[in-house]
């Protein structure tokens, strides 16, 4: 409970809750903004499989319902009230909205921490959609009225992508991708976006900086990458644009990447912190939901991936004494 507490506590959400408010109307009151926002972020926090199960949950643990801001049975939301309100979120001003409280608690860890960013660290992690990619749909009717609706799927936006595992076997899976841009020291995420799962890493390696320059208005030393981000133009970028250093690791197939790489004991020590990232994206998968998609669409998967961002690094601002491991909250 109190650990939930210092979380709502460090969340830069007055703005948001102000949106969510909106003008006063007629009819029923309903459930409170902040109340469901903070059920949402202990939704996440917490862990917790579903909506069903953070119901339950909160049904069966009073005093973490009442950190909640739950005070009795009858403020208790329903499961299409969390519905709704994961709708309300996705929409485009409230998601803009949410985008701005991660931003805001990015640039809190800039300030408090000594160093953060100046060594940034960049990846791609796929996550499963929650649909059934193989899905035919019904035949053609013979009624010319009725739509066909062979070849759609109920998540249009996700996509089928494909990657090697450890074994070099090929796996194939239907859903998005999410692009992290994280500090590799603190190992905690600045930027997040998603893209649907066939699109090509190095796309959005140039955005995610843009938007750290336009949030925050700083540049890295260092920007560590693997092969999937072995292109010139980003490179070009980051060089002049940024006046950083690349740690790119070229492609087998770039031979003037390749032949231009430079094979020091700093290179390669410094190219060491690059698996920040790929600890961060376990950890986010693990812990805070992110590979856990419980809705359909880009937007909403987007709002997925800000909160699971969001808890983490409200959490590391709560309890800095273990944000490097950041253990998650027992629930």
């Amino acid at each position: 409970m109190a650990e939930l507490r210092a979380i709502f506590d460090a969340l830069p959400d007055t703005d948001l809750l102000a949106l969510l408010r909106g003008s006063r109307r007629r009819g029923r009151p309903g459930y409170a903004v902040e109340i469901l926002w903070r059920c949402f972020v202990a939704y996440y926090a917490l862990n917790i499989e579903s909506v069903s199960a953070l119901i339950r949950y909160l049904g069966n643990n009073p005093y973490v319902a009442a950190a909640c801001g739950i005070l009795c049975p009858e403020q208790m939301p329903s499961q299409p009230a969390f519905s709704r309100f994961g709708s309300r979120l996705a929409k485009r001003w409230q998601l803009v909205a949410v985008r701005n409280v991660q931003r805001a608690l990015a640039q809190r860890l800039y300030d408090s921490l000594p160093g953060f960013g100046d060594v940034l660290a960049i990846d791609s992690t796929p996550m499963k959609a929650w649909s059934n990619g193989n899905k035919k749909g019904k035949r053609r009717s013979r009624i010319r009225r009725q739509r066909t609706k062979i070849g759609k799927v109920s998540d249009p936006d996700a996509a089928w992508w494909v990657k090697q595992n450890t074994e070099g076997q090929n796996q194939y899976r239907f859903g998005y991708k999410a692009h992290i841009l994280c500090d590799a020291t603190y190992e905690l995420p600045i930027a997040i976006d998603i893209t649907a799962g066939n699109s090509h890493d190095v796309k959005k390696a140039t955005p995610l900086l843009a938007q750290v320059r336009y949030a925050h208005g700083k540049s890295p030393k260092y920007v560590l990458g693997d092969a999937a981000y072995s292109s010139k133009h980003v490179r070009h970028v980051i060089r002049d644009q940024y006046l950083a250093t690349p740690i790119i690791d070229p492609h087998p197939t770039h031979r003037l990447a390749r032949k231009d790489r430079d094979r020091t004991p700093e290179w390669r020590e410094m190219y060491k912190h690059r698996t920040g990232v790929e600890r961060l994206n376990s950890r986010m998968k693990a812990f805070y939901r992110l590979d856990k998609i419980r809705v359909r669409g880009k937007m909403k998967v987007w709002l997925h991936a800000l909160l699971s961002a969001i808890s983490l690094e409200a959490r590391a601002i709560a309890f800095p004494e273990r944000m490097r491991h950041c253990v998650p909250l027992a629930a």
